[in-house]
């Protein structure tokens, strides 16, 4: 009875690593030529989509919605990119290391407006470090990185024989304490008061 318990949580986790690895190799590969994340700021989705790669042909509603000026993001791996009133507004970047982002910004801009880590308690192990930084770059531009786990790169994927059936294993690196960076721009969402209109 124990042991069936036990090759059922087995089974249980190989289906949801199974899961996570279809979703992860299912991601477009970044856009061949480079576009700055903070650059993109303002853009209008025509000069937007010369940097969306592969998402130019499975976005074509996402497409038609930023043209009429809707709110849209655009998923190009490791960016994503959210369109608002026909400009970017918005710049998500998933990084596998957020002390790695943290020196790469001291690089580029200097030390963090902001940074702060936050200990959480864990009753499986060691106490957890949860980091956040911020920057508040020239012309009102925030960069604002939270530090998260994120899953291992898919390496591979096995068969497995479990009680007679045969299982996909996805095999994987290990998680990584990535981050979350979320690159805006509040001072331009600022919009003038709206003209009055002369009724006849």
């Amino acid at each position: 009875m124990v042991q069936s318990i036990r090759n059922l949580f087995v089974l249980l986790g190989l289906i949801i690593a199974g899961l996570i690895g279809a979703r992860a190799s299912a991601q477009h590969p970044p856009a061949g030529n480079k576009l700055r994340p903070v650059e993109a700021l303002g853009m209008t989705y025509e000069k937007l989509s010369a940097y969306l790669g592969s998402c130019r042909k499975d976005c074509s509603q996402h497409a038609k919605d930023a043209k009429l000026g809707h709110r849209v993001t655009f998923e190009v791996p490791p960016y994503s990119y959210t369109l608002e009133g026909g400009k970017v507004i918005e710049v998500m970047i998933t990084v596998d290391s957020f002390e790695e982002f943290l020196n790469e910004g001291r690089e580029k801009w200097g030390a963090p407006a902001s940074l702060e880590y936050q200990v959480i308690a864990n009753p499986f192990g060691p106490e957890l470090r949860s980091g956040t930084a911020r920057w508040d770059l020239p012309g009102g531009v925030v960069v604002d990185a939270r530090q998260t786990q994120m899953p291992g790169k898919v390496v591979g994927v096995s068969k497995l024989k479990l009680g007679g059936q045969t299982v996909n294993v996805t095999e994987q690196n290990p998680s990584t304490e990535g981050a979350i960076v979320i690159i805006t721009n509040p001072l331009s969402h600022r919009t003038e008061p709206p003209k009055p209109v002369h009724v006849l």
